[in-house]
């Protein structure tokens, strides 16, 4: 019998499926979304972080140790001073920490570039251990005047301020890169990434560490 086909009469044909282009893809969307979240995330970690670790001072911030040791005035006003211990003395009952005051920074930390602002004691009810707030370890102390004492530094005669009712903060050891006064860091420290990858991806990622 003959396959083909008669005159006029035409082969069936097969319509093949239309194929549709996936729609681009809005990159510069995409892209702002994920800058932004990263943006809020460092905002939000690094004002946790900055202020961790800090001492924010209270009382009478005009008054420095010089200041009310010439003066003779400041009995009963509270303070926050700081400093670098010269000497620690344990005495029966409690314990008294000879410090050379500095100027605080904006964590409350003792500034050692500086010139010293004059030299007080903290006393503090209680042991404390001689080898952790030992000379050249930085304090901030919040306290109460209580008097202003005569004594010596070598041969020299000294009018120190006494702080009773002391709150000591003994700060880490000192390193080269915390002379020059505050250095901010990250505490939990932080890692960022973003990348791009093949056929329009975005990624990104964030590290936090302690």
């Amino acid at each position: 019998m003959s396959t083909e086909p008669q005159s006029g009469t035409a082969w069936p044909t097969r319509s093949r499926p239309t194929r549709r282009m996936p729609a681009p893809r809005n990159r510069g969307g995409s892209i702002r979304w994920v800058l932004a979240g990263f943006i809020l995330g460092l905002a939000l970690l690094t004002g946790c972080a900055s202020q961790q670790g800090c001492s924010t001072p209270v009382g009478a911030s005009g008054l420095t140790p010089e200041g009310v040791a010439s003066l003779g005035q400041g009995e009963g006003v509270v303070v926050t001073w700081g400093g670098v211990i010269a000497a620690t003395r344990n005495l029966a009952r409690e314990t008294e920490i000879e410090t050379i005051g500095y100027r605080l920074d904006r964590c409350g930390k003792p500034t050692t570039s500086g010139q010293p602002i004059g030299r007080f004691i903290a006393r503090q009810s209680g042991f404390l251990e001689p080898s952790d707030y030992r000379a050249g370890r930085r304090i901030t102390v919040t306290g109460r005047i209580a008097e202003v004492r005569d004594g010596q530094v070598g041969e020299a005669g000294y009018r120190f301020p006494v702080l009773d009712d002391a709150v000591v903060r003994l700060w880490p050891d000192e390193t080269a890169e915390d002379q020059g006064g505050w250095t901010p860091r990250l505490r939990p420290y932080l890692g960022i990434g973003i990348g791009s990858g093949g056929f329009g991806g975005i990624g990104g990622g964030i590290g936090l560490g302690f």
